[in-house]
């Protein structure tokens, strides 16, 4: 696919602005809460190899295999992740995401494949983990086992020590804007226990309701459309 594909895949839904920032801002200060409590914070950015289907299909596709990777990373970080507490776990707080479009063009590798879609996330690696090395390091070192020979391209994972609101704002501003609603791009995890087995996931599995937001309080948005 090539092209600007911002005007062809615009959704216009009724959003409600407040309602989202607010959500934003409650995932700003869930990571502000866990970093004073020890953990490791790091944005993610998933680049994927050119997906067949409609932008819902890819959109989808996509979501499983990030959440493919989440359920990979927590048994790195955690021995047994079906029986760990809800603090025990990584949170990983996403979206899909466009590009923003420049005349300098330096976002041109991101629009050569389904239409500009990736995928942003900040990960929070609890303080008591399993990882003996800082996530980036890890995943340099087991990019085959994450699979970055296939669907997913590649994987950037970039340290984050401060400004975690501006970075959730960066992570959702597709999502501000309109261009994909909350309930299609959005991805939190963890999920129920029993999605927490790796590489066992089924294909719906990344569009079930997430149950994230009740561990941490964090008000979802209410608007259907959202």
């Amino acid at each position: 696919m090539r092209g600007n594909y911002r005007g062809r895949w615009s959704t216009t839904p009724n959003t409600d602005q407040h309602q989202i920032q607010q959500t934003l801002d409650g995932y700003a200060q869930l990571i502000t809460d866990r970093i004073k409590q020890g953990w490791s914070c790091y944005l993610v950015t998933v680049l994927f190899s050119q997906l067949p289907g409609t932008r819902s299909v890819i959109i989808s596709r996509m979501k499983q295999e990030v959440q493919r990777v989440y359920s990979t990373l927590i048994t790195r970080v955690h021995r047994k992740p079906r029986t760990a507490s809800p603090d025990e776990l990584p949170i990983l707080i996403g979206a899909v995401d466009l590009p923003v479009y420049k005349t300098d063009r330096s976002t041109a590798h991101l629009v050569r494949c389904n239409g500009g879609l990736h995928f942003h996330a900040m990960i929070l690696v609890p303080d008591r983990s399993r990882l003996r090395e800082p996530l980036q390091d890890h995943f340099h070192a087991c990019a085959r086992l994450y699979g970055t020979d296939g669907a997913i391209s590649r994987i950037d994972v970039r340290p984050v020590a401060d400004g975690y609101a501006r970075v959730v704002d960066y992570v959702f501003k597709t999502i501000k804007g309109g261009s994909i609603s909350y309930d299609e791009g959005v991805l939190i995890l963890p999920r129920a226990r029993d999605e927490l087995t790796s590489g066992r996931l089924k294909r719906s599995a990344a569009d079930r309701p997430t149950v994230a937001s009740s561990f941490y309080r964090v008000k979802r948005p209410s608007n259907a459309n959202l």
